[in-house]
């Protein structure tokens, strides 16, 4: 029998949902399966089937705090033509700046909005994802308040939603494609950690940030030698060393390491 109200544990979830992170936490469950209902729609409201293949991308981007509730693949048939597209929320400013520039990198559509938007300008154009299916469909208009509360009813997260950042990414072309997943799932992902700087203070252990200066006065940096161990101490010229000790001149100063005394840098760096 199909149920036609959404479940006591269903409902229970996502009423405990306070922040824009739980609730990505759980419509992330939702697009997994593990959650059959989501708020605003008809309960056991699945995932359209032509979204299957991108469902561990769409549950890691809201795991991530790219809340998405809504979602379309592309495809072509006959005079129907439809992008792929996403439509969702950030609260995270890193996270708005890395949607941004990994979709500008891959020549995606953006359309960046908030509540302001609506309130001052109303919903606005928004970008056409679907057409030849009757009437268009649009992702992209600015969501006003009301259309937030209609989306999430009843919910205590509704004003979590309301100062974040509403985001929208597009596939350019109609028809099946892997860019904006691909893309969504790069932005979203772990970020890769920067290799960590060979060059180390001898008195501190810390690294040269600011070209070749220790900024901590500390009295210099060395490579660990143990790490590198073809890396050798410079040489001395032992005839001029000679020479000059003949004129009386002390060995301190003919010492001429190949960089500054504070620094050494390590080869191919």
């Amino acid at each position: 029998m199909r149920r036609l109200w959404m479940s006591r544990a269903d409902r229970a979830r996502w009423r405990a949902a306070h922040t824009l992170g739980a609730l990505g936490q759980t419509t992330a469950d939702w697009w997994e399966g593990t959650v059959r209902s989501l708020p605003g729609h008809r309960a056991n409201h699945r995932p359209h089937p032509t979204l299957t293949g991108h469902i561990t991308v769409l549950a890691a981007a809201n795991r991530a705090g790219f809340l998405i509730p809504a979602a379309q693949a592309g495809l072509t048939n006959g005079a129907v033509q439809q992008h792929a597209a996403v439509q969702g929320f950030v609260s995270e400013a890193a996270l708005v700046r890395r949607l941004v520039h990994a979709a500008e990198e891959a020549g995606l559509e953006i359309v960046l909005n908030d509540w302001l938007d609506f309130e001052h300008d109303g919903p606005g154009t928004g970008i056409t994802v679907t057409t030849g299916d009757g009437d268009d469909v649009v992702f992209g208009q600015a969501l006003g308040r009301a259309d937030l509360q209609a989306m999430w009813p009843k919910l205590p997260a509704v004003h979590a939603l309301m100062p974040a950042t509403q985001i929208t990414l597009v596939d350019p072309l109609p028809g099946p494609s892997t860019l904006l997943w691909a893309t969504l799932a790069a932005a979203t992902g772990p970020a890769v950690p920067a290799p960590a700087p060979a060059i180390l203070c001898r008195e501190c252990g810390c690294t040269a940030i600011s070209w070749q200066v220790c900024n901590d006065g500390c009295s210099g940096v060395r490579p660990d030698r143990r790490a590198l161990p073809g890396l050798h101490r410079p040489q001395r010229d032992h005839r001029l060393v000679e020479e000059l000790r003949r004129r009386g001149e002390g060995m301190r100063s003919v010492r001429r390491p190949l960089l500054p005394r504070r620094v050494v840098l390590l080869p191919g760096l």
